[in-house]
């Protein structure tokens, strides 16, 4: 292998491809980016055996083709730091297995592993297809994937619960995120090529995670493929190809109140300040505030019995219910809030303990559940 190419183009397929490797795995070749050079392209590829990523660059100058392995942050490390106008010539040497890279007075050799020991994937049975928009994927991981779980023997809520659904007669594509605390729903209209299919999903966090990365640099739309066991997204020149959580995602709509015997509206911004304000005061370990609700009123409290300090806010809102306290985890409850943009929130709520309804004044397609906590 032999070839000359830019910094630029280099460390961008680098930059992302090397998210995917782990640096510290028990398997050496894990650690390693595969590069292929042939038919005007350098191919890349890493994989950590559950997530396989490929990316394609354009090459002018390939003066041999071949293939080999390298260590992919160390690699990436380097091409970052070297000057973006002079080009990187790549050698592979057989025999010592050795890559040379050279850019004007810079040069660097990596030992390197051959592309046989390399763990490509095998072919997949993809039966489903549909096309997103890159805005309306970005919308929907940044309106879900924050209420995801972190905890591993829960592992079948360490994702995205991708599926379609009905509601009113109309189709849905519609994903859920949850952590047990609180609940993240959003949905758009199902997508023509997947209107006669129903599935359901749980796309890994870590995914989303480096897709959403990814995201805001793609123009055109992306394709999704769906197997049994995998999912593919598609765009520009680069392929993620990912195991899905083989688990059963809990039946969330449970969850979700039907009928909510209270509620009010209040001013997102001014709501989301107060609790900003009041939410200092309270204690690190358990971030619990109270919403005290009378006629015509909220009152949000918080106290620190570790520190003695308390602190109150009053905002006027329409409220004819009873009278009741509400304890929130406040971060996440400014979490939620700053999911949404317009003017109004509504909170929807039959006791202090039922799990509570935030939504928009509109008809949104997003929808939020969150837990109460004892205060």
């Amino acid at each position: 292998m032999k070839l000359q190419l830019t910094k630029s183009n280099f460390v961008k397929s680098l930059s992302f491809v090397q998210n995917i490797v782990e640096s510290k795995g028990s398997i050496p070749i894990l650690a390693n980016v595969l590069l292929e050079a042939k038919q005007g392209r350098l191919n890349l590829s890493a994989t950590d055996m559950d997530i396989t990523i490929y990316d394609k660059i354009k090459i002018n100058n390939i003066e041999a083709e071949g293939s080999t392995s390298v260590p992919a942050h160390t690699l990436y490390n380097v091409i970052k730091e070297l000057p973006d106008d002079n080009p990187i010539d790549l050698s592979y040497d057989q025999n010592s297995k050795k890559l040379h890279l050279m850019s004007s007075k810079s040069k660097f050799v990596f030992s390197c592993l051959t592309k046989d020991e390399f763990p490509i994937s095998s072919n997949e049975n993809f039966k489903i297809s549909f096309d997103l928009k890159s805005d309306i994927l970005r919308e929907i991981i940044d309106k879900t994937y924050f209420a995801s779980s972190n905890e591993e023997t829960r592992y079948y809520l360490n994702g995205l619960y991708i599926h379609t659904t009905s509601e009113n007669n109309k189709n849905y594509l519609r994903a859920v995120a949850t952590d047990g605390h609180r609940l993240a729903q959003y949905q758009i209209s199902t997508p023509p090529t997947i209107a006669k299919n129903n599935f359901g999903v749980i796309v890994p966090k870590k995914l989303v995670f480096e897709l959403r990365k990814l995201i805001d640099d793609i123009k055109d739309g992306i394709k999704i493929d769906l197997s049994d066991r995998k999912i593919r997204f598609s765009f520009n020149e680069t392929v993620i190809v990912s195991k899905l959580i083989d688990g059963k995602f809990p039946d969330y709509e449970k969850v979700i109140p039907k009928n909510t015997s209270n509620a009010f509206s209040i001013n997102r911004k001014k709501f989301l300040e107060s609790v900003n304000r009041i939410s200092t005061i309270s204690s690190e370990k358990s971030k619990a505030i109270k919403l005290n609700l009378n006629k015509d009123k909220i009152t949000i409290s918080a106290s620190n019995l570790e520190e003695g300090g308390s602190g109150v806010e009053e905002i006027n809102i329409k409220y004819s219910g009873p009278s009741l306290d509400i304890g929130f985890n406040s971060s996440y409850l400014k979490e939620i809030m700053s999911q949404f943009t317009l003017e109004e929130i509504t909170i929807l709520f039959s006791d202090s303990t039922a799990p509570t309804i935030i939504k928009d004044t509109s008809k949104s397609e997003s929808l939020y559940v969150l837990m109460p906590m004892r205060v």
